[in-house]
């Protein structure tokens, strides 16, 4: 007689092999989940250093002031300029954005035709907090015309920030970086 052989895998082996990659997967999780917060806070300190970008471009090349100013309703022709308190809330809001244009008549408003560039913002984890006015003026002499400040973007978590100061490091804890717009329009971010 014959005894019959089986290949594969004992219960053990398997056992031992689904420990050894739940271990793995334990150790690189709160990895890829810092990697995953780290690259939305980046993603949005570029969208607003690009609205930064190109109000100066377009001040320097049309020689006339140009305005930035944070929209909660991006998708629409002509957005209205708001306040940046939508930006640091914990409602989830899904058409915030900035928008880079040219305020002709000077009412601090978009207007038909006036804008130049919208930026998106997805505000899943992400908050926002700016420590100046609402619309930022860019000259085409003299950079930021004495609106500058600094954007502090993070994602809220054991600790948040209660307000955003340019002297002040972001706390460790907290997955962040600032944006900060001298008065004379240089841009320089810190993580």
């Amino acid at each position: 007689m014959k005894i019959k052989t089986s290949s594969g895998f004992t219960i053990l082996e398997l056992v031992s092999i689904l420990a050894i990659i739940g271990v793995l997967i334990g150790l690189a999780a709160p990895s890829f989940i810092n990697a995953t917060n780290r690259s939305m806070v980046m993603d949005a300190t570029r969208g607003f250093e690009g609205a930064l970008k190109a109000a100066k471009h377009a001040a320097r090349t049309s020689g006339r002031d140009i305005s930035i100013c944070p929209v909660e309703n991006i998708g629409v022709q002509v957005p209205t300029c708001n306040n940046w308190d939508a930006f640091s809330s914990d409602d989830q809001e899904d058409s915030l954005g900035w928008v880079v244009f040219r305020d002709a008549n000077g009412n601090d408003q978009i207007d038909a035709n006036e804008t130049i560039k919208k930026v998106p913002f997805d505000k899943s984890k992400v908050r926002v907090m700016w420590n100046n006015d609402n619309i930022i003026t860019i000259t085409p002499r003299s950079g930021a015309n004495g609106d500058g400040g600094t954007l502090c973007v993070f994602i809220p978590g054991k600790t948040t920030l209660s307000e955003c100061k340019s002297d002040e490091a972001m706390p460790e804890e907290l997955v962040g970086a600032k944006v900060v717009l001298s008065s004379l329009g240089s841009i320089r971010t810190e993580k």
